[in-house]
């Protein structure tokens, strides 16, 4: 295979030949990804069809089929690419020595960060909806990045547990799932009410920032 695509741009109403944009293959997977991502997200998996994903990564048939074989190859890579960045990711609690309010506000920056995103939103949909199709990719997210980024929290609680500024509790013998509660929660509204959740995110975080404080600080 070729390391270098072409996409041709849909021809002016003059039939005068349009620029093509060159893209390496690399990143011309990423545009179909992309573009793989929004279909899947506002369809079902059975209604997107490789003609659609074709025309809104803005490629001809031919041109889709060069860089994957199926439609069902482009979902499970777009899961494996979600799984790598999640991986990737260095996780929402900080090395540094902080006060306890130091601590929830930068895990909260970083969590409300990343809920907020509208490609979150989307990924999360597509993960309800079809996951089924890959069993595989989901059990590999729980023991890569899921397993991983709760090691890293327990790790970083118990160090400020020694250093006195959190107290110990139910709460910080599973800071993962419990201290993700609140947003995940609100991420199902999302999901639920199409779009208009009870409560608004920003309220959500301030709410959020007080449950954990109280919960954490020493008494």
């Amino acid at each position: 295979m070729s390391t270098k695509a072409w996409a041709i741009q849909p021809s002016k109403k003059d039939d005068v030949p349009s620029k093509r944009r060159y893209l390496s293959s690399a990143a011309r997977k990423e545009e179909i990804l992309d573009a793989a991502l929004v279909e899947f997200s506002d369809r079902t998996y059975n209604a997107v069809t490789m003609e659609r994903l074709a025309e809104c990564a803005g490629l001809s048939k031919a041109g889709i089929y060069a860089h994957f074989k199926s439609k069902e190859e482009i979902f499970h890579a777009l899961l494996e690419r979600l799984t790598k960045q999640l991986r990737d990711f260095q996780g929402w609690l900080p090395d540094e020595d902080l006060t306890l309010p130091e601590l929830v506000d930068v895990y909260l920056d970083r969590l409300y960060a990343t809920f907020g995103s509208p490609a979150t939103v989307s990924v999360y949909r597509l993960l309800l909806a079809e996951s089924a199709r890959a069993p595989e990719l989901v059990r590999r997210w729980r023991e890569d990045v899921a397993h991983g980024l709760r090691e890293r929290a327990q790790i970083i609680i118990q160090r400020n547990i020694e250093r006195g500024i959190i107290r110990p509790g139910v709460l910080t013998e599973h800071f993962f799932p419990l201290a993700l509660a609140p947003a995940l929660l609100w991420l199902n509204s999302l999901m639920l009410s199409k779009g208009d959740p009870s409560i608004s995110l920003v309220r959500l975080r301030d709410v959020h920032r007080q449950l954990l404080l109280e919960l954490l600080e020493p008494q």
